[in-house]
């Protein structure tokens, strides 16, 4: 399902930068990290890689547009989210292999 929302979010991104609009997918790429989350929530609620996903979503488009401000030191900002990303995607990755 989180495959499913994400492919439906970047066609409406894509959709709307070939409108010319000025908001695509460069702008608008946390909203696939959300869509990714809630896909993941709809198959298990309980599932933490879901719920960090979602967030992490949240969190990026919040920092991105919404004034959220989040202080973290430089060496955090540059690889936290990477690694982070990674780390996430392993875990579903083992989780979707054991069923």
């Amino acid at each position: 399902m989180g495959l499913g929302l994400a492919l439906i979010v970047i066609g409406v991104l894509i959709f709307l930068d070939r409108m010319g609009t000025g908001y695509g997918l460069r702008e608008g790429w946390p909203w696939v990290v959300i869509a990714l989350g809630i896909g993941g929530l709809f198959r298990n609620r309980k599932s933490v890689a879901a719920w960090v996903t979602t967030i992490i979503g949240i969190l990026i488009l919040g920092g991105k547009y919404y004034s959220i401000h989040i202080s973290v030191p430089g060496v955090i900002k540059v690889y936290f989210l990477p690694v982070l990303l990674i780390v996430i995607g392993l875990l579903w990755l083992l989780r979707h292999k054991k069923d």
